[in-house]
């Protein structure tokens, strides 16, 4: 059954804002899973803030090309599935990956991040990095750790100069203590 103008105009505008802010997606071929299934995996993303949804390619390539997102043209061929992340891209594709190892159906095709397309090869070693806050901390780490270095070796010079000088006054102490013990004896 054709769709008409107005419909698509409407689908068009749902695609383009559910692409708002999207950190990237990934494209499967969902041939032959259940609505169970699908609604399976929806709850999953959800808890990754991602959305599943079943797309209509030509107008869901039209929203790609509005917000500036790469349209690769080999992925949307045939009934795809698109899960869009919002948050947490790595945690998206994981729970992607992890289905589709369970359920030999669902078939991950690759995906797209920002102007990028992103072989499904390449997915799985995305699935594999920290999530994000780890990786926002080792970058914070790496960054700071120069300069933590830095100010490190600035202190060095003055904390060798005091161990010198407790060090000689400690033993001009001595020296004066036992002078004065000698004195009164």
């Amino acid at each position: 059954m054709a769709i008409t103008k107005e419909r698509k105009r409407e689908l068009l505008a749902q695609y383009v804002e559910m692409l708002q802010g999207a950190s990237g997606l990934i494209v499967s071929e969902y041939r032959g899973l259940t609505m169970a299934q699908l609604n399976d995996l929806r709850a999953r993303l959800r808890e990754s803030n991602a959305r599943l949804t079943v797309t209509k390619n030509t107008l869901f390539k039209l929203a790609l090309q509005e917000v500036g997102m790469a349209v690769p043209e080999t992925l949307f061929k045939g009934p795809v599935a698109v899960t869009i992340a919002y948050t947490d891209l790595a945690a998206a594709i994981k729970t992607v990956l992890e289905y589709a190892g369970t359920n030999e159906i669902l078939v991950v095709k690759g995906g797209v991040i920002g102007s990028s397309v992103v072989a499904a090869d390449q997915l799985d070693a995305i699935s594999k990095l920290p999530p994000l806050d780890v990786l926002r901390a080792q970058l914070l780490g790496t960054i700071t750790m120069p300069m933590s270095q830095f100010v490190g070796l600035l202190e060095e010079p003055g904390r060798q100069v005091v161990a010198v000088i407790q060090a000689a006054t400690g033993g001009l102490i001595n020296v004066l203590a036992a002078y004065s013990q000698k004195e009164a004896a």
